[in-house]
């Protein structure tokens, strides 16, 4: 029997108590000092009203108070409800507001009868004794993108939990060591490296990966080397602007995207005795539910990686359009049956009914989950992921409906109708949005792009705002994707450059690896990313100019990132080979 997420960490902190269980920065915390912390919080939350069942929304920085925030609500059985601590307050209103949270643990008081600071809800130290936990009950509840224009929540119970967490013990060993957590806890990819440790025996490295990357924090320690990491293959460029004391000696598990060999060749080269996993799994489907091992030596061909096979305890189906099996070698849509299927939609009845369908194969009467994700059996019985079979897109890991974004667009004025898609492969994926303008409007990319920042989180902002008159349709009446023009090429700068400018102007241009790139070029919009802003920070730095990581991937040209922080304008002067003058 699988023991849920409580049990499983508190006989890991009676086995070995005084171990390491959290490291961030200088700061450490033993097993008997997180169980310590966090008890005393669950005292508070049970007093009132956390139990199985209910619900308990956390934001909070990245700390050990994090780790022992969550810690708390698993200790009462409650479930937890992770926000993001950079997403915009609407969609944190929202996300209260539909979960039902009756508490939230924040970093700020608040006068609303269910906010709690982590100093507020320190009860004294006495024992906590907490209720038993069903598998039935609610785990957590993390939001995804939703196509009508707001997140949904997708309910996981705690034996769907407890099977994945377990499978994840089993299958990797660098969980006992030291595991690098530097995910939002509000993206499920997290929950590996945030309970795996826990209930395996190791460590929790909290570490922000981009602010090392960029020189604004310094990096770990070498003898700190983790052993497990887990990311997304578009982080693969952002490893490899780390010190090896960030990256790992035993696991890197990557998920949450297509993976191909010949993204992966750079990364196995300096790493030849690093074992590489692709994880797939829906959050639907509890994290990962199968998996592909590519051990030291293994040959990979360029092309897509493999998915690999079930977990044990999870049911793969390729399925047709009318339900039935395809044959080995054809595509079809997978879906998902077994223990780790998710309980569904929290609130949604109608969407969980659509996606979570009963499973004809199973002879117990349970339900499988349709991922709307394209998928074949190679000739050897791995699976091999292709697309979607719906209008999801996926960038940068993260899986967006286009019409949250859509439906945010059409809330103004100077919108008359909208469509979002995904353009260009691999590390250039990006959002660009096809706007409509109203009767006598022009639209303004700039604050569209704004606007959008103001109400989504940065993963779904618009790389471009590209102006049509209509929207081309299909002949039956429905957007024509395929027929959406190419965003065009940004327009050329007017007017001249300052010193500072002309310095980040060439900066920018080498972190491209183009030839020049104008002031008032959107570098994401000619293809660069979030590692791009990264290389651009660290390099400005080294020449003297301090820049705020933030503020550059929400301004995105050197024009506005440098008006929005007049103090950065400072002395600069331009490269002469390579290096400022």
């Amino acid at each position: 029997m699988t023991l849920p997420l409580r049990d499983a960490f508190l006989a890991q902190a009676a086995r070995a108590p005084d171990a390491i269980a959290v490291v961030h920065g200088d700061r450490t915390w033993t097993y008997r000092e997180l169980q310590h912390h966090a008890g005393r919080t669950a005292r508070t939350l049970a007093a009132r009203g956390a139990r199985p069942g209910t619900l308990v929304a956390v934001r909070l920085a990245r700390g050990p108070e994090l780790v022992a925030a969550l810690l708390a609500v698993v200790l009462t059985g409650a479930g937890y409800v992770p926000l993001a601590d950079d997403d915009p307050p609407d969609r944190h209103r929202h996300i209260l507001d539909d979960c039902g949270a009756a508490l939230l643990l924040a970093e700020h008081p608040a006068d609303d009868g269910r906010t709690l600071t982590p100093d507020e809800a320190l009860a004294p130290a006495r024992p906590f004794d907490a209720p038993v936990v069903r598998d039935e009950d609610p785990a957590y509840v993390i939001y995804t993108s939703g196509s009508t224009g707001r997140p949904k929540g997708v309910l996981v119970e705690q034996g769907a939990l407890g099977a994945y967490l377990a499978q994840a013990r089993m299958r990797y060993d660098g969980l006992a060591g030291r595991a690098v957590l530097h995910a939002s806890v509000s993206f499920d990819m997290a929950v590996t490296s945030l309970w795996g440790p826990l209930v395996s025996g190791g460590a929790i490295h909290l570490l922000d990966l981009k602010a090392i990357a960029s020189g604004e924090q310094p990096p770990p320690a070498a003898a700190a080397r983790p052993t497990f990491l887990k990311a997304t293959p578009s982080h693969l460029p952002l490893l490899r602007l780390l010190p090896d004391s960030c990256l790992p000696t035993g696991q890197l598990v990557l998920g949450g995207e297509a993976l191909t060999g010949s993204a992966l060749a750079d990364w196995r080269a300096a790493f030849p005795g690093v074992t590489v996993v692709n994880e797939y799994g829906p959050t639907e489907a509890t994290v990962g539910c199968c998996a592909y091992v590519l051990r030291p030596g293994d040959a990979v061909d360029p092309g897509p990686v493999p998915i690999g096979r079930a977990f044990p305890g999870t049911r793969l189906y390729l399925l047709d359009a009318e339900g039935k099996r395809v044959v080995a070698g054809a595509v079809g849509e997978l879906h998902i049956g077994g223990t780790q299927v998710a309980r569904g939609y929290l609130g949604r009845p109608e969407l969980t009914d659509e996606r979570f369908v009963t499973d004809p194969f199973a002879a117990d009467g349970s339900r499988m989950y349709r991922t709307g994700d394209l998928v074949r059996e190679r000739p050897d019985g791995n699976l091999e992921y292709l697309g979607r079979a719906d209008e999801q897109v996926k960038v940068s890991g993260y899986r967006i409906e286009p019409g949250e974004i859509e439906a945010v667009l059409r809330g103004r004025p100077d919108v008359r109708d909208c469509a979002v898609a995904a353009v260009g492969e691999a590390d250039a994926r990006r959002l660009v949005a096809y706007v409509v303008p109203g009767p006598d409007a022009r639209p303004d990319a700039a604050a569209l792009a704004r606007y959008v920042a103001g109400v989504l989180p940065p993963h779904m902002v618009p790389a471009a705002f590209v102006a049509v008159s209509e929207l081309p349709l299909t002949p039956n009446g429905k957007l024509h994707r395929a027929a959406l023009p190419e965003p065009p090429p940004p327009e050329d700068e007017s007017g001249g450059r300052s010193p500072a400018e002309t310095l980040l102007c060439e900066l920018l241009a080498q972190a491209m690896s183009v030839p020049e790139i104008g002031a008032d070029a959107d570098f994401v919009a000619f293809g660069g990313s979030s590692i791009t802003a990264l290389k651009l920070v660290a390099a400005a730095r080294k020449a003297g100019i301090r820049l705020d990581l933030t503020t550059v991937l929400r301004e995105r040209t050197v024009r506005r990132i440098l008006a929005a922080d007049p103090e950065a304008a400072s002395a600069a002067s331009p490269i002469t080979d390579g290096v400022p003058k």
